[in-house]
Order: C-alpha cells, then structure tokens, then sequence
C-alpha cells in the first residue's frame, strides 16, 4: 500500500484519503485544502497501515477520513480498531460489500473486468468513470500513471481481500452517492446504505471529484447530511 502526502499545512487537522482501485494522486490536484493536511493510500495489495499513517493519526488533533470506491471498504477495515480516534469518515460511491449482486458490483462483472483487463479495457472502464465529454476530457489530462500489470495485481488481490475479511458497520457517518454511477450500481449502493448511514445523493458519476474544490467540500458536505437529517425526540 502506497502512501502520499496531497497537502502538508503545518494543521493539527488531518484528513486520511483512501483512493479507489488503479488510481494515483493525479485526479485530485485540482482540490485545495488550506486548513487540512491531506494524505492519501492506494494500491491495496497489502492491507497494512504503515507508522507513517498511525504516526500522522496520533500526531492530529483532528482526523477525517474520505474513502472512494473500494477504498470505502479499505478504509473501515484497517481503520475500525481506531474507531474512537475518527472525527468524520466520508464514504463516496462504495459500500462494504463491494462485490454483492445487491450491494456492490456483481461478481460476474468484477470477475469479468479481471480476466478482461488490458489497456484498452482499462480506458474504457475509466471512461465509464465520467459522465460527460467535457468531464473525460478533463481526466484525459491528469489519468493516473499506473503499469497495467501493477493495476491487474492489485485488483486481483482485492478480490481476495473481499472474500477473507468482512468489516462490521458503524464506521461512516455519512455517504455520497453519485446517481449518476455506471461502475458501482446505485440502487444496490442506496440498498447498503439505507439502513447503515445517512446519505447525500448528487447527480454525479463514479468519478464526482471535480464537483468539488477543495477537501474541505466534501467534509461540509457530510456535516450537511446530519443537519438535514430529523433528529430522533
């Protein structure tokens, strides 16, 4: 697992991103995060927090975490024995089953795109990540730079991953969902969630980063969520 710092501020606040499968830093240069330190993991072909993560937690005095696609189950099971230490976990179009005809994406279909993967394939998976035209002609410009043997690994092992560790719930305190999704299916997403955390849904694809700015927009946005939300009397 592979760990980058996006933004180093000198903050005591501390937002751990979880990147989804066969991404890099790349997509995200575009956010701003003056007011928080921003580091992000990928490549999950191992599933350990290294002491530059457990460091950095214990290190802030404030820690968010904002997980995408099946780095939303990453996040939850290496982060949920530090449970206590989370401030705010954002998950963004991925549930815990990530592989579940009724809460993820069907086995058949993430079977398929590992056997199906080359380069081509890859391209239009990552097509299917965007909506539009203009929106892939953004990401064109800042597509991860990834050896497709590398991307195939790790996917791979995630499918593994899936199978042996099943992570509990109570971990997210908020969802984003993008009704626009063409990667993981929104009513099974909806499904998942419905009885687990509150949820936000934006007309966004898989690929919703460039609705925002800056980091600090998503965690606004998951604060939104528990405003909106009747409070039990």
């Amino acid at each position: 697992m592979n760990t980058i710092w996006l933004h180093q501020n000198n903050s005591n606040k501390l937002i751990l991103f979880f990147n989804g499968w066969g991404c890099d830093e790349r997509p995200f240069q575009h956010m701003l995060a003056s007011e928080y330190n921003v580091l992000m993991l990928n490549d999950y072909k191992e599933l350990v927090l290294s002491d530059e993560v457990l460091e950095a937690i214990h290190h802030h005095d404030e820690v968010h975490v904002v997980a995408w696609s099946f780095g939303v189950w990453v996040a939850q099971c290496l982060l949920m024995p530090l449970k206590q230490m989370i401030s705010s976990a954002t998950a963004i179009n991925g549930t815990l089953e990530p592989v579940s005809v009724k809460h993820g994406i069907p086995e058949p279909i993430a079977l398929g795109t590992l056997s199906g993967l080359t380069d081509a394939n890859l391209l239009k998976f990552q097509r299917r990540m965007l909506r539009s035209k203009e929106a892939w002609q953004r990401f064109e410009q800042v597509k991860p730079k990834r050896e497709l043997e590398e991307v195939k690994n790790e996917l791979f092992l995630l499918l593994q991953h899936f199978k042996v560790q099943k992570p509990g719930e109570g971990f997210y305190s908020g969802a984003i969902i993008g009704s626009d999704d063409l990667i993981m299916p929104v009513e099974n997403q909806k499904a998942y969630w419905d009885s687990c955390a509150p949820v936000i849904e934006l007309k966004q694809p898989h690929f919703c980063f460039f609705e925002f700015n800056s980091w600090t927009d998503i965690l606004e946005l998951n604060a939104s969520i528990h405003e909106s939300t009747p409070k039990e009397s």
